[in-house]
């Protein structure tokens, strides 16, 4: 029996992967990293009018981490920082049909999730930068603190 991590889907979304590449002078860069396999991605994005403009990615992963990278990045690309910072994982597993994984395989979901994790990390420094008061700033730590 073959193993249903390589399905048909995420083999080609990982040899194909979507908006890979750097962004010149990107509003956010994020890199983050995965010791337990050594997966490591920097996840870029422009933000023009409160959306994600452009979005790429490059560093090195397994096929998981590549095919659910290059996924993420085709969700968030030209939505707007709500839909963005509202962005499940449960979203980015069922795109590729992983989602057995929460339950299943606590090492491959974290090769699953470091694009999101990278994301959810530069995301809510940007906005932290942009907060001026106090409270929004609190509310802001507190919403990123029950990520996971």
């Amino acid at each position: 029996m073959s193993d249903p991590l390589y399905t048909e889907i995420i083999i080609d979304e990982a040899r194909n992967a979507s908006n890979e590449g750097t962004l010149e002078n990107p509003d956010i860069s994020q890199h983050d990293s995965n010791p337990m396999c050594g997966d490591s991605i920097t996840l870029q994005m422009n933000v023009n009018d409160d959306s994600i403009s452009d979005v790429k990615w490059h560093g090195d992963g397994c096929t998981i981490c590549k095919a659910c990278t290059s996924v993420l990045t085709q969700l968030i690309k030209g939505k707007d920082l709500g839909y963005v910072r509202n962005l499940k994982k449960e979203e980015i597993l069922s795109e590729l049909g992983l989602e057995y994984l929460l339950k299943q395989s606590p090492i491959r979901i974290k090769c699953a999730l470091l694009s999101l994790k990278a994301l959810k990390l530069g995301l809510y420094t940007f906005l932290g930068k942009k907060i001026e008061d106090s409270a929004s700033l609190n509310n802001l730590k507190d919403e990123a603190s029950k990520l996971y």
